[in-house]
């Protein structure tokens, strides 16, 4: 017997992430680079709890896998509204 479940392509894309993308740290710099803006930007999305983000001292640091879910929402969100 099989078994079938029927998901999201969006829920599958977060899921193989997941489990696939290894789950790094990665300073603002790292994080500006991935989301292609620039590291104030990053730091005032940050700071505005827009994107996910730690304050470490005086530094900032971004899970790998945080910002790809923000990413895939965010196009969800930018989908869904045409």
């Amino acid at each position: 017997m099989h078994n079938l479940a029927i998901i999201a392509v969006d829920d599958l894309k977060a899921f193989v992430a997941e489990n696939h993308i290894k789950n790094e740290v990665w300073n603002t710099k790292q994080a500006a680079e991935y989301l292609k803006c620039s590291p104030s930007t990053v730091k005032k999305y940050a700071e505005a709890g827009v994107i996910p983000g730690a304050k470490v001292g005086s530094d900032w640091r971004f899970s790998s896998i945080a910002l790809f879910k923000y990413v895939a929402k965010e196009e969800r969100s930018v989908a869904n509204d045409n």
